[in-house]
This record gives C-alpha cells, sequence and structure tokens, in this order.
C-alpha cells in the first residue's frame, strides 16, 4: 500500500507567478537531490491560489525516513527560506494518506 504525503499552501496576494516558480523549484529539488519524487499543480476549483505537493512512499517507514531527509538538508531549508513571503502563514496543510 502506497502513502502519499499531500502538502497544501494559499499563496499570498498576488504572488501566483512567484509561488508557481517556487514550487516547480521545491519539486525538482526534493526529486533530483533527495530522491523522493515530488509532484505539484495549482488548484483550479475551490480557493483559488492553492499550491498542492505530493510525494509517494512504500510504506509509513519510508515516508518518516524522507521527511528526516527534508529537516536536515540544508540546501532544502534554504530553499524553504525563499518562500517565506509567497505564502498565507497558517494557511497551509499536511496530509497523509494511505492509496488504495
Amino acid at each position: 500500500m502506497t502513502i502519499r504525503f499531500h502538502r497544501t499552501a494559499l499563496v499570498a496576494g498576488a504572488k501566483q507567478q512567484e509561488a508557481a516558480g517556487f514550487a516547480a523549484e521545491v519539486s525538482q529539488y526534493v526529486t533530483e537531490t533527495m530522491g523522493l519524487p515530488t509532484t505539484w499543480g495549482l488548484q483550479v476549483g475551490g480557493p483559488l491560489s492553492t499550491v498542492h505537493w505530493f510525494t509517494d512512499f512504500e510504506d509509513m517507514a519510508a515516508m518518516e525516513a524522507g521527511l528526516v531527509k527534508t529537516i536536515t538538508d540544508a540546501g532544502y531549508l534554504k530553499l524553504l527560506a525563499k518562500a517565506e513571503d509567497l505564502f498565507v502563514e497558517g494557511r497551509s496543510e499536511d496530509s497523509i494518506v494511505y492509496m488504495m
């Protein structure tokens, strides 16, 4: 059974273009540098200007190991600092989904 990690973040103001660039950059970094294939997209219906990221893991242990990679990788943390003003504080959410 696959585990899907799903993160959403609401874009601040009129920063959609910058947020999309960041979403692409961070997804590429996580995929290529950390070996955690990650995709992203922009929401069409509902709250507009919401960015979604998806990363699939083989099981919970693999997900936990992947999350440890992200919080200990200096390049990733530096990349996150670039997004400080791109998203509305307190309007992000993480979900963990068992894929059937």
